[in-house]
């Protein structure tokens, strides 16, 4: 190449660079960056079908509770212990979750509609009539405990 027109290269690779810039930047993209790169198109069908409800259904629908909803059913296909607890059950289910029963010493952990002991205290009211953990309280005062919505029942023993 010729010395007098070798400063034309990097003058034109230049120029194309920067009309590429200003095209691109021209353009109407829909995609946000993060969808562009997203590898889980899998998460975006979700979000889109919530979006498409929220914008394009002809009632008003409450999509939180959709969300709830689905995540729910979503975490009980994976496994009988995964559930989600939404903002405003959150405050009644930490009470819950504490799972103490105080007056007779054990905690216990409730699933559906029963109540499992997972530990007792030593020397404990539970400990001294042989309640071991594992075990599952079926009845107090009488009354029956499973087959119930557990957080009422274990509020009223408690």
């Amino acid at each position: 190449m010729n010395k007098k027109y070798t400063f034309l290269l990097p003058l034109i690779i230049s120029a194309a660079v920067a009309l590429g810039v200003f095209v691109g930047g021209k353009l109407n993209f829909n995609d946000t960056p993060e969808r562009l790169f997203s590898t889980n198109s899998k998460k975006d069908k979700l979000n889109r079908l919530i979006d498409y409800i929220d914008y394009e259904y002809v009632d008003d629908v409450n999509t939180d509770s959709i969300v709830d909803v689905t995540v729910n059913s979503i975490l009980e296909k994976l496994d009988p212990h995964s559930v989600y607890i939404s903002e405003k059950e959150m405050d009644r289910v930490s009470e819950n979750m504490k799972g103490d029963f105080v007056g007779i010493g054990v905690n216990f952990y409730a699933y559906r509609d029963t109540i499992t002991v997972i530990k007792t205290v030593k020397d404990g009211p539970s400990f001294l009539k042989g309640i071991l953990p594992g075990d599952r309280i079926l009845m107090a005062n009488k009354d029956t405990l499973y087959g119930k919505d557990y957080p009422s029942e274990v509020n009223k023993k408690k």
